[in-house]
């Protein structure tokens, strides 16, 4: 926090990547994440879009990170989509 105010750092679904916003001091922490490619026309970082992604970024930012609720949809399809073929997987494993 700046001065007292509330800093976020936001993930949104935009198009066909994830965008984030952060305060500049939190560059180095953005730079963590995979594929993160700063657009100074809008101010904010352009991040592949990924379940990966999202992992990482969760654990860069823990709790700090806000995520918007058009990614939240994506990443609610996404975990389904995993966990069914990770269902498969262990079907066929086991026979």
């Amino acid at each position: 926090m700046e001065g007292g105010a509330v800093v976020s750092i936001r993930i949104e679904l935009i198009g066909d990547s994830i965008q984030l916003t952060a305060p500049p001091y939190r560059k180095e922490m953005v730079k963590q994440i995979p594929g993160a490619r700063h657009n100074s026309k809008l101010q904010c970082w352009t991040l592949p879009l990924s379940w990966a992604v999202c992992v990482i970024a969760r654990g860069v930012f823990g709790a700090e990170l806000e995520v918007g609720p058009e990614l939240v949809a994506w990443a609610t399809k996404e975990s389904e989509r995993i966990q069914t073929v990770l269902a498969a997987r262990e079907e066929a494993l086991r026979v």
